[in-house]
């Protein structure tokens, strides 16, 4: 079933550019840089810029080289997507620069192809990157960070609600809502999720826990013993039980209230203890590394001693 991806960059490949690449193939397999299908154009890949919005932060040098084989073999099964440049104060070192389709591009290069068989749009700069994160979506080539971070900017940059972003990525609001969410992770567990060793699922589920150490710890525990999605959940799901039930022991709804503003403002668990029969008590910010205390500190702007 295809996916429905708001402009849908599949629809503009026509059927007929599919079929006669495919025939080409079966003919000498790179014929189709010599070849000029309608509705196209072959363009010089020295003549293509990247596009400086690509929400892909890596390529793998391994799958750019076995996408350059397959090309050696069948050609480029899909064209690039480009954007004419406008010439800067009268001088032009490349004429295009990319919308889509790097990956494609650099292994293009790599195969040996001098021109890689485009696409011409007007497309306006600001553009570019909601193009390019459709494009990356389609085909899933981008990893969980990338994408929080390219729904981030459509965000911050475009002023795009979460509920337009989803509109045109052909994605539910949910699902926007938390992939962002992911960015607030802290940096150790976000270098997990970006080399693999946590997936988007374990990330989520970790987003439950109150404070930066408890998702630091127990994504080292998810590393070290191999921890499923499903495990992860019900270990977050035990640890928010038993904390609303010593709240709910010794704190008022109010003081409970107030301890969890508390912890939010400053990122970390913060107690508080009262006296049943005195307006006095003491508040505990708990930190869990030097670090963390240096963090706190500078949020309540202490002066050096």
């Amino acid at each position: 079933m295809k996916k429905a991806l708001g402009r849908g960059l599949s629809s503009l490949i026509p059927d007929s550019y599919i079929n006669e690449n495919q025939e080409s193939s079966s003919l000498g397999g790179t014929a189709l840089s010599e070849k000029v299908v309608q509705g196209f154009e072959l363009i010089p890949i020295s003549d293509i810029a990247p596009n400086p919005d690509q929400p892909r932060e890596g390529f793998s040098p391994e799958g750019i080289e076995e996408l350059a084989m397959s090309i050696k073999e069948k050609g480029v099964l899909q064209p690039v997507i480009v954007k004419k440049r406008i010439a800067s104060e009268g001088v032009e070192t490349k004429r295009y620069e990319l919308v889509c389709g790097e990956r494609r591009l650099k292994a293009a290069l790599l195969s040996g192809l001098e021109k890689i068989p485009a696409i011409v749009k007007e497309i306006a700069q600001s553009d570019l990157l909601e193009w390019a994160l459709v494009e990356n979506i389609q085909r899933e080539d981008l990893n969980p960070l990338e994408e929080a971070r390219a729904f981030e900017r459509l965000m911050v940059e475009r002023s795009l609600s979460q509920e337009e972003i989803a509109k045109r990525v052909g994605k539910n609001r949910t699902t926007i809502t938390n992939s962002v969410r992911l960015l607030r992770l802290p940096e150790e567990v976000l270098g997990c999720v970006r080399d693999g060793r946590l997936t988007a699922g374990h990330a989520r589920a970790l987003l439950g826990l109150f404070t930066a150490d408890q998702q630091v710890q127990l994504s080292r525990k998810i590393v070290k013993e191999g921890l499923s999605v499903r495990q992860v959940e019900d270990t977050v799901a035990r640890s928010a039980r038993k904390r609303r039930a010593r709240m709910a022991r010794r704190l008022s709804p109010e003081i409970a209230d107030l301890e969890v503003r508390l912890a939010r403002l400053f990122g970390t668990e913060v107690r508080i203890f009262t006296s049943k029969n005195s307006k006095q008590g003491r508040i505990v910010i708990h930190y869990f590394s030097l670090d963390e205390l240096d963090r706190i500190l500078s949020q309540v702007s202490l002066p050096p001693g």
